[in-house]
């Protein structure tokens, strides 16, 4: 594509321009290679113009900046890189209408979700694709680097699924990525409201910023969009009331489209029966935990309001087995999950209460650079409703983990915790005190396979260090 063709549709002024050809765009310089066209987008950390010097050396052929700065490439400034790329991203790699579009965005329970649809799309045949917290799933499947990528790398994956026949994908939308606009210029056949409590508070600032921010999901449906929203939440009214013509609701409350209802659960999973159009389905599902109903009923929602039969959807909810790091068994009763809000903590540990007959252990920590009014909160909830916590060490990026510990403890009460900072420690503790009826959950980091320490990312797994200890007491 030319330059040219880019630059009409951006409002901007132009310097040393000249008309070349484009064969990728790239707003991570790292990623340049000859004939790029560089877009240097402001970061929280980074700054993109500092980078453009070695992006011409990589072979970049002309710039997208928000200022004007020293080059000799072509230079297109603008007044907002990220709108830029929200423009310039459907125009060069094609808008992709065929391709059914399903986003879910919430506080919690998005990962479980979204599994859940893709295993129902996949029964259809719809050829699925999914971008979640835990990986990139299209033609291959990759560690995903965030929940949801810059709108560049979406729209790369769009193509590059597009290409191996997929019709569908989805992906969770994170509060981050509706605000700083990695999503606009997608239309989305459907948007799913999980739920919301609170989270990210050290980038929203407040509540209402973090709930508006979400609620953004439903501004980028389809004119024939379906919204999906959890009718048990307070934010339905808030739903209820945007201007979206297609909506359906689901929850427990007698009133919403899909209602559920457990009819038996244990640690192998739930028995649930869903009320739909007049009729009711029974559902085996192996999840487990009563939270969980919320995410299958989300998940049957979405797919009746895209017209999918039913027979498919209860096979697609069924032949999901597992979502790593949620809930995850890893060996006996001890699992892994990525609960790391108050409410999370407080669905994983009543889930196991119902089911423990000996103790209910939890080991976990708090990230560091995140909303540290959560810290205590989670201390409160989880030395009152665990038998024993274990109070760690999680990602401290660059916090002191010995303050991010005594945040927690404000919140913790009685005599029933231990503070062990180094994970690993924490973990075989926890493992060496267990009794042979008691639960272990180690919480936090579920599917992570790393640790962040300052400005560095060192391996880490609480699965691989349940595992080792079990290995290493034969």
């Amino acid at each position: 594509m030319r330059l040219s063709e880019l630059r009409s549709v951006l409002p901007s002024q132009a310097y040393n321009m000249r008309d070349v050809d484009i064969g990728s765009i790239e707003f991570d310089s790292r990623k340049v290679g000859p004939g790029a066209l560089y877009i240097a987008v402001k970061g929280g950390r980074h700054d993109g113009h500092d980078f453009i010097e070695g992006a011409e050396r990589a072979g970049a052929v002309a710039v997208v900046t928000e200022r004007r700065v020293t080059t000799t490439l072509p230079q297109i400034v603008v007044r907002d890189a990220r709108d830029a790329m929200a423009v310039l991203a459907p125009l060069f790699y094609g808008r992709f209408n065929e391709l059914m579009k399903i986003g879910v965005t919430g506080t919690n329970g998005k990962t479980t979700t979204t599994f859940l649809i893709h295993s129902i799309l996949a029964r259809a045949g719809k050829k699925p694709g999914l971008i979640g917290t835990v990986y990139y799933l299209g033609a291959s499947r990759n560690k995903a680097v965030r929940t949801t990528p810059e709108i560049l790398d979406i729209f790369k994956f769009f193509a590059g699924i597009a290409g191996q026949a997929a019709e569908s994908v989805v992906m969770e939308v994170s509060s981050h990525a509706l605000k700083m606009k990695r999503v606009e210029g997608i239309e989305f056949d459907a948007a799913v409201f999980t739920n919301l409590s609170q989270d990210h508070l050290d980038f929203h600032q407040t509540m209402d910023d973090y709930k508006s921010s979400k609620l953004h999901l439903f501004t980028l449906l389809k004119p024939d969009g379906c919204a999906v929203y959890n009718f048990d939440d307070e934010t339905r009214t808030s739903i209820e009331d945007l201007p979206v013509l297609r909506k359906v609701s689901f929850g427990r409350q007698a009133g919403s489209d899909v209602v559920g209802r457990i009819i038996a659960g244990s640690l192998e999973g739930l028995e649930v029966e869903i009320c739909y159009g007049g009729r009711k389905y029974r559902i085996s599902s192996s999840l487990i935990g009563e939270f969980n109903v919320y995410n299958i009923l989300a998940a049957f929602a979405t797919a009746a309001g895209l017209s999918i039969d039913i027979d498919n959807i209860i096979s697609g909810i069924e032949e999901l087995k597992a979502v790593p790091g949620r809930m995850e068994r890893v060996v006996d009763n001890i699992f892994v999950d990525y609960a790391h809000t108050p409410a999370a903590v407080e669905n994983v540990l009543r889930a196991f209460r119902k089911y423990t007959r000996g103790r209910l252990i939890i080991v976990f920590g708090c990230g560091g650079d995140r909303d540290r009014g959560k810290r205590r909160q989670m201390g409160e909830i989880a030395s009152a409703m665990a038998d024993l916590t274990v109070i760690t060490s999680d990602n401290p990026r660059h916090e002191s983990p010995a303050q991010i510990i005594a945040d927690i403890l404000q919140g913790v009460s009685g005599n029933g915790h231990l503070v062990i900072e180094d994970r690993a420690a924490a973990i075989r503790r926890a493992l060496e005190i267990r009794r042979g009826d008691d639960i272990v959950v180690v919480a936090g980091k579920g599917h992570e396979e790393y640790q962040s320490i300052n400005d560095e990312m060192i391996e880490f797994s609480d699965a691989e260090v349940i595992r080792q200890c079990f290995e290493n007491s034969r």
